[in-house]
């Protein structure tokens, strides 16, 4: 039983550690001071823009940045980003009513 919980641990703090890491290294403006984990807020659309070509940034140099083995096996293998959206959407400010077209865009 103790042998378990020992393995255990060692599995939970290397958990740990990585999600701290990867949050230093992909999430833009991370402190890591925050506790409650909020300390990368987004806000508006430029904000989430320049969020996502960050980690992309990152993601692209990790092999350079980073201390340990992380990085991607092959050079033509890389990150890629699926959106999927509404073609087209208004919203009334005046009673938050919503007036979508269902078919979607990818």
């Amino acid at each position: 039983l103790v042998f378990f919980g020992l393995s255990n641990q060692l599995v939970v703090s290397f958990k740990e550690e990585n999600t701290v890491a990867f949050k230093h290294l992909f999430l833009k403006g991370y402190s890591g001071t925050d506790e409650d984990d909020y300390s990368c807020s987004i806000y508006t659309q430029q904000d989430a823009y320049d969020s996502i070509f960050y980690v992309i940034n990152q993601y692209r140099n990790l092999k350079n940045i980073s201390l340990g083995t992380l990085g991607y096996e092959r050079e033509e293998s890389g990150l890629k980003i699926c959106k999927q959206q509404y073609k087209r959407g208004t919203m009334l400010p005046s009673n938050d009513s919503l007036n979508i077209d269902v078919s979607t865009e990818t």
